[in-house]
């Protein structure tokens, strides 16, 4: 199942900062029509450098499904940034 939720944490210098939390669910749906737009190109690409397309999809979907419960930390210096992909 894709993420569909993102949560933002950045706190600075001062330890105050914000949390911001990213309904993916709504940016899918923004780009549902624009991936069906571009898939038959995709499909003719996969055609002419001889790659399953079906195979190509999966794969696609796969790193998609993988990005739920990643968790990144950045630290520079006092500032920090947190992102957790649900």
């Amino acid at each position: 199942m894709m993420p569909l939720l993102a949560f933002l944490r950045i706190r600075g210098r001062s330890n105050c900062g914000f949390r911001l939390w990213i309904p993916l669910f709504l940016i899918w749906l923004l780009l549902l029509p624009l991936v069906l737009v571009i898939s038959p190109f995709a499909f003719i690409a996969c055609l002419a450098g001889q790659v399953n397309p079906f195979r190509a999809f999966a794969v696609l979907w796969q790193v998609l499904a993988g990005l739920r419960n990643t968790h990144v930390e950045i630290t520079q210096g006092p500032t920090l940034v947190l992102i957790r992909v649900l």
